[in-house]
């Protein structure tokens, strides 16, 4: 089989080119760099640069994580695809005369921007949500702050469970663990990903911004539709609700 005819052809394609592009990143040098916004330029060398990486000591974004990230901010900011046709036409256009795939990613169904990431279980997909909320996130504010809406960028958003398990976990990595004897099923802000692994997630000059934006925008499965949230939201819930 060749590679045009691969299910993962997309896949193979992007990780091509954003290896390309992020040639040099840890050291500062990479075509990337000028290819994105200042504000992911800097998420960049926060994330991926060799001085900050060798600093965390262990806490890092692992390999698969790391081209999770990368694929997805070339993918949507730099080539700005606008669908799922486009994407394949920018970086893997052989794969769509394979079989019935053109005839496929032409439908209506993919005519917007939407990016699939495989990932085994436990291999830290959560993290690599989050490390893209914030991307999305600090972006969308610095636009904001000059006066312009960039449509590439926000504040809304949706984060749906496969169970209540992993609905569950998700409350805990964004509002931290409940608190033991709370009537109100009040959580410990502490102990979420984002504030535990902040030195791994956010440069410390966004750090208030983020977490306040966390603390007061988060809606459970039972407050979506009823908590005010005017700034801005990270609805979670499970699909069952969906």
């Amino acid at each position: 089989m060749s590679d045009t005819h691969s299910p993962l052809a997309l896949s193979a394609a992007l990780t091509i080119r954003t290896n390309a592009l992020a040639l040099g990143l840890e050291h500062g040098a990479a075509d990337l760099l000028e290819l994105v916004t200042p504000t992911t330029a800097e998420l960049l060398l926060w994330w991926f640069g060799e001085d900050m990486v060798a600093a965390r000591s262990g806490l890092n974004f692992h390999a698969g994580q790391k081209q999770a990230i990368l694929n997805a901010i070339v993918a949507h900011e730099v080539l700005g695809a606008a669908s799922l046709l486009d994407l394949y036409q920018q970086v893997a256009p052989d794969a769509l005369l394979a079989g019935n795939r053109l005839a496929e990613v032409s439908a209506p169904k993919h005519a917007h921007p939407k990016y699939c990431f495989k990932m085994a279980t436990g291999t830290g997909k959560t993290w690599v949500l989050q490390a893209l909320l914030i991307w999305q996130l600090l972006n969308k504010n610095a636009a904001l702050a000059e006066g312009l809406d960039d449509a590439r960028f926000t504040r809304q958003f949706m984060v749906v469970a496969p169970g209540l398990i992993v609905y569950e976990r998700l409350l805990d990595a964004f509002c931290g663990k409940l608190i033991a004897g709370s009537a109100s099923g009040a959580r410990d802000f502490a102990s979420s990903d984002m504030a535990q692994f902040a030195d791994l997630f956010i440069p410390e000059a966004h750090r208030d911004a983020v977490f306040a934006f966390v603390r007061g925008n988060v809606c459970s499965k039972s407050e979506m539709g009823l908590k005010a949230t005017g700034n801005g939201m990270i609805a979670i819930t499970n699909w069952h609700l969906l």
